[in-house]
This record gives C-alpha cells, sequence and structure tokens, in this order.
C-alpha cells in the first residue's frame, strides 16, 4: 500500500503515539491538513487521538470531515468476506489571523474576561455582589471565597488579576 502524505493511519498503538504523528505533521512539514484513518476497533482510538491533538496541543485545529463507511476484507482461509466499519477523520488547521493591538490598554469590563471566570461562575460572583471587575478588586478574598466555596488561592488570584488589570 502506497503511503498518502499526512495520512495517519490508526492502529494498536497507545493513542499518544498517533497524538504526536498529528503533532509533527502539522509542524514539521506544514501541512494544513491530516487525514486520521481506522477501521474496525481502531475506530475509538482515532476519535480519542483527534480530540486528544485538537483539545489539548493543536487549538487552532478543527474536524472538518468525518467520513464513515465499511469495507469488505476478503479471508482466504475461510473462503469468506467480511465486512468492516472504516473511519477517516480530517483535520485541517485554521488559519491564524494577526490581531490587531489596540491604540490603548483595554482593561477587562467583563468578569468573564478574567482567567478562569467563566459565565456561570460570574453569575455565581453577582449573586455574591460583585458586579464587576473593580468591586472583584475591592472584595476581601476570604470572604468571597467562603460565599463561594472556592478555595481562597483560587479567588486571591482572580482578585490580584483584576487589580493589575484596572492597574493599567
Amino acid at each position: 500500500m502506497p503511503k498518502e502524505p499526512n495520512v495517519i493511519y490508526i492502529g494498536r498503538k497507545p493513542p499518544m503515539n498517533y497524538v504526536l504523528a498529528v503533532i509533527t505533521s502539522f509542524t514539521a512539514s506544514n501541512a494544513e491538513e491530516v487525514v486520521l484513518k481506522a477501521r474496525g476497533r481502531a475506530i475509538t482510538t482515532a476519535v480519542d487521538v483527534a480530540e486528544i491533538a485538537r483539545r489539548r496541543f493543536l487549538e487552532n485545529v478543527r474536524v472538518d470531515n468525518i467520513d464513515i463507511g465499511s469495507e469488505d476484507i476478503p479471508i482466504q482461509e475461510e473462503n469468506r468476506v467480511k465486512t468492516v466499519s472504516t473511519m477517516e477523520i480530517t483535520l485541517t488547521q485554521i488559519p491564524t489571523v494577526k490581531k490587531r493591538q489596540p491604540t490603548s490598554p483595554k482593561s477587562p469590563k467583563e468578569l468573564t474576561e478574567i482567567g478562569g471566570i467563566g459565565a456561570k461562575r460570574a453569575e455565581k460572583l453577582k449573586s455574591c455582589g460583585v458586579r464587576s471587575v473593580q468591586d472583584l478588586a475591592n472584595f476581601d478574598p476570604k470572604e468571597l471565597s467562603e460565599k463561594l466555596q472556592v478555595s481562597e488561592k483560587r479567588v486571591s488570584k482572580w482578585i490580584n488579576e483584576a487589580k493589575n488589570t484596572l492597574k493599567d
């Protein structure tokens, strides 16, 4: 079988071996896309490889296409044909767009712009009386930690980030 460029055949090796192959394909060969091919029991490994590579290592890569099908494999000894499921996952690199630098430094206006604070956490903070980045910067870490039932270390980190952004 001739080897196709930027195609990784998934087999019985541990998923991280294939993740490394995906990372290498994108970085070393500057490929715009990599295709993972698997069949049978290796399909679950292919899905794991795509998700690990995309979520942990290559944030600018997306799943562009998934093809599923079946393949007939002749079994000579038994004089019959076995049908095996197949899957191809195409990972595509998203072109990075250079962001224009703002003319003046922008401090976060929303709580969700502070590292570690998502939408749900921002809602909880608002219910505790923290409605802005300024409110967060002025809050006592111990008191807020008890209200949110979150470690004081984490709350202190948010408060320090809020204070630092307000200084800018």
